[in-house]
């Protein structure tokens, strides 16, 4: 199992542990923050523990029991609830009081750590974008010094600030990253498809729900509940023949050129349909984004500030295929009003692009 199921499964079980409302008559706990962060070595004191009673009032916790999925990650004092950070990865973190089950997750990072945003890039011949990536360093200053390298190749070039230029048809073929002393590997694709078939996206989201996963894409300028023609991109993780995870970029008007377009926010009340509004995948009131952990039971919708850029637009037998990359933040569903609910989602993509006819409905 690597390492983005392993988070997704520690967060969904979050969630459920999350999910003790005050109305089934037993109270809930909660704990705060839901999401922590340490280096290897560092030690944290207990999370707070919130109990609300079954009649709505808050109340003491008494004796409270810890507990951590991964004591290799994260060890935990099963008394005082003290975390200790034991090596690189993430690991939720639960207590256990008055018969109920909180959770919250820690991430725990190398003393210098590299977070890849993009393991894989996805361009086209002629496709220039940056490749982002975080990098930590526990004993600033000064901050690490970042470059980029990659082998001699064919397909692609890349400078030592991370500027990436497709070249030709190509890979996988690695780059490096290097912060001082430590260095990291991604790869690259330079795609250079010839009909409306294929179609392939890397994502990466980070905070609450952690994952770093490619798979198919496409893309659609589709007639909206409207009349008028909007755009829509969705890009799938597939597990055992499961769509498992699912990344969607709406637009109310349709993608004909290329250029940076903002991604803007929604609520879910707003993609739910009624007997009176189709959802707004089909009549979007702006652009918008959401991310799905399908089996996880995980869903977030997108805040205002995000931008997907189109860096290429080629006419193929039957349609059109796109190339483009895109950077948003979204709200978790189960942790709507928690700021700590906000994920940052990263991708890049090469996707078919057709025109449909068809009303959405």
């Amino acid at each position: 199992m690597n390492r983005s199921l392993l988070t997704l499964l520690g967060m969904a079980a979050l969630a459920a542990c999350g999910d003790l409302g005050v109305g089934s008559g037993r109270g809930a706990l909660q704990l705060s923050p839901v999401l922590d962060s340490l280096f290897v070595g560092d030690r944290l004191p207990a999370l707070h523990v919130t109990y609300i009673a079954p009649g709505g009032s808050p109340a003491s916790p008494g004796p409270v029991m810890w507990a951590t999925s991964d004591s290799s990650v994260a060890q935990i004092d099963a008394l005082s609830g003290a975390i200790t950070g034991r090596k690189r990865g993430s690991a939720v973190i639960t207590a256990q009081a008055q018969g109920l089950t909180g959770g919250a997750l820690v991430v725990v990072s190398d003393t210098l750590d590299i977070t890849l945003l993009l393991d894989t890039v996805y361009v086209m011949p002629g496709d220039t974008m940056t490749v982002p990536v975080v990098v930590l360093k526990s004993n600033n200053p000064p901050p690490a010094t970042v470059w980029f390298t990659a082998p001699s190749n064919s397909a692609y070039s890349i400078d030592s600030a991370g500027h990436i230029r497709g070249l030709a048809p190509g890979g996988p073929n690695p780059y490096i990253v290097h912060a001082d002393s430590l260095t990291d590997t991604g790869a690259v694709y330079v795609m250079n498809p010839t009909d409306t078939t294929g179609g392939n996206i890397f994502y990466s989201v980070r905070g609450t729900a952690i994952t770093h996963v490619g798979g198919p894409a496409r893309a659609a300028n589709f007639v909206a509940t409207s009349g008028r023609q909007a755009f829509q991109l969705i890009g799938t993780y597939v597990k055992n023949g499961v769509n498992t995870q699912r990344v969607q970029i709406t637009r109310p008007d349709s993608v004909i050129g290329v250029g940076a377009y903002a991604i803007d926010s929604l609520s879910p009340a707003e993609d739910a349909a009624s007997s009176t509004a189709p959802p707004a995948t089909c009549a979007a009131p702006r652009p918008w984004a959401e991310w799905f952990a399908l089996t996880a039971g995980i869903g977030s919708y997108s805040r205002r500030g995000g931008t997907l850029v189109i860096m290429q637009i080629d006419s193929v037998p039957g349609g059109q295929v796109i190339s483009g990359h895109f950077t948003f933040t979204a709200q978790r569903t189960d942790l709507y009003t928690d700021p700590l609910g906000v994920l940052s989602i990263t991708a890049s993509f090469v996707a078919p692009l057709v025109s449909s006819t068809t009303v959405c409905r």
